[in-house]
């Protein structure tokens, strides 16, 4: 089988990594803005901003991971989950006290913010199914290619990275990885060895091979007053990189339920952890 025609069957494959996203996001969190929940911590919990009903968030996480399983469509999503937040008096305006601040605040629940969870949360499960591809086949093809709708609706930031081709464990991919702000479509294509070398794209487009000045700007997380340097072109609710976040939370949490066992059994698990990796 040759680099391309691996590639194709990889494409075609069910995306596992994106079902694993969207089911180990377990733990059900209630929010009152997405700066309440780092990076992270979206990686093992699903929210939606507002909504204060637990069981309807469990209801629209299932909705979105059937949909992904193909048993659903957005339609589907649109329809199932307009029908629940009504049941439950949340469809339209509803007004919520922000335990943060004590401010009563209104949400709104309509067909444009249904779009927007469904497709967020399908895209970034989407990425993180993505970057795991990329981590088992960076030996056949070691580098990611970023790639706009070059349109009139992508972003002047985004446009500059049309084209950019990094190596997989580049750490720009750690912050920049799309989607990069709501309703972006950006997203990445993987690249072989000789198609880098050979320095142009599959339609004949010159691929920017230098790494991109990283440009920073101040922003401070309104919910707890912590101080971060977001990149430019990046919003701070998706600075990061779903696949690789997922990672390191599973490993911080299997760190810590090791650390809540006796010594012996702790070591004895690292070992078998070991032996399967």
């Amino acid at each position: 089988m040759t680099p391309a025609q691996a590639f194709a069957a990889l494409r075609r494959l069910t995306p596992e990594g994106a079902l694993a996203w969207l089911k180990e996001r377990k733990q059900i969190t209630q929010t009152w803005s997405w700066a309440d929940l780092q990076a992270e911590e979206h990686a093992l919990q699903f929210t939606v901003s507002r909504l204060a009903s637990v069981d309807l968030l469990a209801e629209l996480r299932q909705m979105i991971i059937d949909s992904v399983e193909g048993d659903l469509t957005r339609t589907d999503f649109m329809r199932d989950a307009r029908r629940a937040l009504a049941r439950k008096g949340w469809w339209g305006l509803n007004e919520v006290d922000d335990p943060v601040t004590g401010e009563t605040v209104t949400t709104r629940f309509n067909p444009t913010r249904l779009k927007l969870i469904f497709d967020t949360n399908v895209r970034q499960a989407a990425v993180a199914g993505q970057w795991d591809r990329a981590q088992d086949t960076k030996r056949l093809f070691p580098y990611l290619r970023y790639v706009t709708l070059a349109d009139e609706k992508v972003r002047d930031s985004h446009a500059a990275w049309h084209n950019l081709v990094l190596p997989v464990d580049d750490p720009w991919w750690n912050t920049h990885m799309p989607q990069n702000a709501y309703r972006c479509r950006c997203y990445v294509r993987q690249v072989s060895r000789r198609e880098y070398e050979r320095g142009t794209t599959p339609t004949g487009q010159r691929m920017d091979k230098t790494p991109p000045r990283e440009k920073l700007r101040e922003w401070e997380n309104p919910r707890t007053g912590e101080v971060l340097q977001v990149p430019e072109g990046v919003h701070p609710a998706f600075m990061g990189n779903p696949g690789k976040d997922r990672a390191a939370a599973l490993q911080r949490a299997q760190a810590d339920k090791l650390r809540a066992v006796p010594a012996d059994l702790a070591a004895a698990a690292r070992r078998l952890l070991e032996g399967d990796q």
